[in-house]
């Protein structure tokens, strides 16, 4: 079998903060090349003020002004963001209930399954307004499923499921992040990288930074 003829499954896990940065600095790696790239998140709200969810705009201003540059040596690809989640699930900012939770999750992993079809889909009721002016190639180079990890441990999506999904990639490499990644998980992947917390500001009771936790 050819190196490239199936994509590589990287998981980013651990209690340690990092994982969708590590995330997110391979999708931009991958843009840079040119590829097509799309992030799923099972956790996080489109309302949330996350800078990642300004990337498919800037992606594509940053393109419209190479391109109207001659000297422009390498097409930069497209980044799609989908922001599926509801918020914290059973922390004290949860606001929605466990069947809500289940039906996010559920409707991500249905997400998931038509991305790595190929199929064409229309904008999902929570994905970001900036999907539908970006062009991009056909060919899927890249999929982040983030926090799909927690949603399994959290029982909000069945692992059988996942796994299957996973199985059906083709060419489109795979990102899994979240914490405590189950065996089987780890066993089918070609990388598997830990975070391990060993400071953090929050344990000092300092609030996240916008620019650098979200």
């Amino acid at each position: 079998m050819k190196d490239n003829a199936i994509g590589l499954v990287y998981i980013f896990t651990g209690n340690g903060k990092g994982k969708t940065s590590a995330a997110l600095g391979v999708a931009m790696r991958a843009v840079g090349q040119g590829k097509r790239v799309a992030m799923i998140q099972w956790y996080k709200e489109k309302r949330w003020r996350i800078g990642e969810h300004n990337l498919p705009e800037m992606l594509a201003s940053t393109k419209k002004h190479k391109k109207a540059q001659k000297s422009t040596r390498r097409e930069i690809g497209s980044f799609e963001i989908y922001p599926m989640g509801l918020g914290f699930y059973k922390l004290p900012t949860d606001h929605a209930s466990a069947n809500e939770h289940r039906k996010a999750a559920g409707e991500a992993l249905e997400l998931t399954r038509e991305l790595l079809s190929g199929k064409m889909i229309k904008m999902a009721t929570r994905a970001t307004k900036s999907f539908n002016h970006l062009s991009h190639p056909n060919h899927l180079f890249l999929l982040i499923l983030d926090e799909a990890i927690n949603a399994v441990n959290d029982k909000l999506i069945d692992l059988i499921d996942l796994i299957d999904l996973i199985s059906k990639r083709g060419q489109t490499h795979i990102i899994l992040t979240g914490r405590n990644a189950p065996k089987q998980l780890i066993d089918l992947a070609e990388l598997v990288t830990e975070m391990k917390n060993i400071k953090h500001p929050f344990d000092s009771g300092r609030k996240a930074v916008m620019g650098l936790d979200y």
